[in-house]
């Protein structure tokens, strides 16, 4: 036997799903700018981790994933610009631009 929400229930959490969409897409991007951090040292760790090789991964990662160019492209943000990312498990994504 199959159980199942009653359509009272079901209705309105699918309208909280549908309406709290583009609200969570919309802030699942943030962009931090390194020139702007005030704490020194984590601006320094940010900085160091931005190797060479490191920044031009992610670079390629961004260009390969349509989503992420778009998402960049719509914040004014280019590409060779960035030079680290976080990604969380909650979706977010934090850019780090030089």
């Amino acid at each position: 036997m199959r159980r199942s929400l009653p359509t009272f229930l079901a209705l309105p959490l699918t309208f909280l799903f549908v309406s709290l969409a583009p609200a969570l897409a919309a802030d699942a991007v943030r962009i931090i700018y390194v020139s702007q951090i005030s704490n020194d040292g984590e601006r320094a760790a940010i900085e160091a981790k931005a190797t060479r090789s490191r920044v031009a991964a992610v670079q390629a990662d961004i260009n390969s994933d349509r989503n992420a160019v778009a998402q960049l492209r719509a914040k004014n943000v280019q590409i060779r610009n960035v030079i680290g990312v976080d990604r969380f498990s909650s979706g977010r994504t934090v850019y780090y631009v030089r």
